[in-house]
């Protein structure tokens, strides 16, 4: 998707910040570029392991799988341990785990891929392409931290392009509990697709699996739309006291787009006023 820039909005969103050295200037096409990598190959072996897993399971390992099952539902212990503990896990792990791994990757390549272009454009020379700011403790994914969370690779000039993708940020790197719960029925859609692919069960057994995938994923689809136009639709909340650096970055996607519809009904009452 090609970008445009303003050259005055993009003074304005620099802010006075102090320009990049010419060390940097040499080096942070290659730097981005590099990260860009990094952040994909995340994204290649979330998907790789969510996705070949699938049929590795149902062929190479079908044998240990099955084993496995049939011993674990040859008691009732067993088959409430799995029912209550092992479904509800695996559910979590692979439905709410896969899309904040896949969701907190892809946006940050494609960022790091657009500063990597930015870099080389003279029109960009003279400011900082990114920046950082801070998440309250707990308040987005990733291991713990002592004090705020840092997100990083933020534009520091907007485009309508890089608000796209920074919606899609916001909902990778912020904790959102109906998200997760829109995921659930895509991790146990990962179960239902092993049991529709491995040999040795009846032909109804591999129907009724696959049927029950699709209609999971198809749920988690639904769902999971619902859920990131929730997040965008919802009020903003007044400023922190450090201003709009100690906001999230799902606050600031809020924040931006209630902006935004504000100015477009503002021009609207402008226009009918002059009609």
């Amino acid at each position: 998707m090609p970008e445009s820039s303003n050259g005055a909005a993009g003074t304005a969103a620099v802010g006075g910040a102090e320009p990049p050295g010419r060390a940097a200037l040499v080096l942070r096409p290659l730097g981005y570029l590099l990260v860009g990598l990094v952040w994909t190959t995340i994204w290649l072996l979330a998907v790789l392991l969510l996705v070949g897993s699938v049929p590795y399971l149902a062929f190479v390992d079908s044998e240990g799988l099955v084993a496995g099952v049939e011993d674990r539902l040859s008691t009732p212990l067993g088959v409430l341990g799995l029912v209550i503990v092992g479904l509800p896990v695996l559910a979590l792990a692979i439905g709410a785990g896969g899309w904040y791994v896949l969701t907190a990757s892809w946006p940050l390549a494609v960022l790091s891929f657009t500063y990597a272009v930015r870099a080389l454009r003279s029109d960009y020379r003279g400011e900082r392409l990114s920046r950082t700011s801070t998440a309250v403790w707990g308040s987005s994914v990733g291991p713990p931290t002592v004090g705020r969370v840092a997100l990083s690779l933020q534009p520091v000039r907007a485009t309508p392009f890089t608000d796209a993708v920074m919606r899609f940020y916001a909902a990778g790197w912020s904790v959102d509990g109906r998200t997760v719960l829109a995921m659930l029925p895509a991790g146990l859609a990962w179960p239902a697709a092993i049991t529709a692919l491995v040999p040795g069960v009846s032909g109804a057994v591999h129907l009724v699996a696959g049927l029950l995938a699709v209609v999971l994923l198809a749920t988690s689809a639904v769902l999971g739309v619902r859920a990131f136009r929730a997040r965008l639709s919802g009020p903003v909340g007044p400023l922190p006291d450090g201003g709009v650096g100690e906001l999230t970055a799902e606050q600031r996607s809020r924040r931006l787009t209630e902006l935004r519809r504000q100015r477009e009904r503002r021009l609207g009452e402008g226009v009918e006023d002059a009609g």
